[in-house]
Order: structure tokens, then sequence, then C-alpha cells
């Protein structure tokens, strides 16, 4: 367990899936019915944090999103939307280890089903509202080149719930994707006993 908790295993466990999560975003994204891409390059993330705890979740963040931002053709908006949408995934249920209801602040409180169900569902309505002001306000004026009132009117009949909807319809599957993946293979594959550090 000592060795766990060196530095040679942090540096090397933080390469390894952060080299996973960008093979991730390198392979072609599996596309559902409706047209929407999901992808697994959050899930190396959110899945850092249940094996090594909030440190080197955000390292493997912040190298991906480095790859994105430098290799992507979505270049800035498209690392910087990815980062936004995925990291409330793992800061919510860091945050919510500092309540009093839990003793243990280890990453074995996502055991339970009842849990990680509450924690990811507070995860993706964070996640939902984060994106939704985010592309409103920056992403959407950024990256199309027109105000979002226009953006509005023109594909939404000028309806803040209808975009809301739309953004939602987009974070909701990935969400769920970037949590229940990442939790099973920790604690039903058993990675966390085996590799985990906390």
């Amino acid at each position: 367990m000592l060795r766990r908790h060196s530095k040679a295993y942090f540096i090397v466990s933080t390469a390894v899936l952060a080299a996973l999560s960008i093979i991730f975003e390198l392979i072609p994204s599996f596309r559902v019915f409706w047209g929407m891409k999901i992808d697994f390059v959050g899930v190396m993330w959110v899945l850092a944090y249940f094996l090594y705890g909030l440190n080197e979740a955000l390292c493997v963040s912040a190298i991906t999103t480095l790859f994105i931002l430098l290799y992507s053709p979505t270049g800035f908006v498209g690392a910087t939307m990815k980062f936004v949408a995925t990291v409330p995934m793992f800061l919510v249920p860091a945050g919510l280890l500092h309540l009093p209801i839990f003793t243990h602040r280890t990453s074995k409180a996502f055991n339970r089903v009842l849990t990680i169900m509450v924690a990811g569902t507070l995860a993706v309505l964070v996640r939902i509202a984060v994106c939704s002001l985010v592309n409103y306000y920056w992403a959407v004026p950024l990256f199309l080149g027109i105000p979002s009132s226009v953006l509005l009117e023109r594909f939404f009949g000028g309806s803040v719930l209808a975009f809301v909807a739309y953004v939602a319809s987009m974070n909701l599957l990935q969400g769920i994707v970037d949590v229940v993946v990442p939790w099973f293979l920790a604690f039903k594959v058993k990675l966390a006993e085996y590799f985990g550090t906390w």
C-alpha cells in the first residue's frame, strides 16, 4: 500500500489514465440513433477520481484537455467545453463527501448504489446547468459567430427552455456514461480494491 502512495505511482497511474483518455478522444465516437455522439474520454477522468482521488482526476483532466486544445479540430472551444462538462462528474461527488453523513471520506463511500445514484444525479444536473450557461453566453457566440439570441430565435422559437432541453439531451446520456462506467470498473470489476490509493 505504501508503494501506491509514492510519487512514482502517482505519475505512472496519471500517465496511463491520461493516455487512455487521449486514445478515446482519437478513436471515432459512438453515435446514438438521434445523432448524439457518446465518447469515453471523461470515463477515465472519473475513474481516476474513484481510484486515486481528486488531485489525480484533475491532472488527468488537464492533460487530456491540453491534448484536445492542441490537436482536436474543435480547438479551444471544444477543449473548454469538454472540461466544463466533465469536471462536475467528479467534483460534485468530491464535494458531497464533505457532508456530515459521510463518516469515512474515501472512495468506498461510492460503492453503495444509492450513494452513487444520488451523487450521479446531482452531478448530471450541475453539468446540464453549467453547460447551458456556458454554451449560451460563451461557446455559441464564439464557435458559431452569431449572438445566442439569434440562435434562440432561429432554432428554438425564442424559447430558453427549449434551448436548455436541447443541451440537457446532449449531456444526459453522456453524463450517465461518465458516472456508471467508471463506477462499474472501480467497484464491480474491483479496480479500486486492486489499484486504488484512497
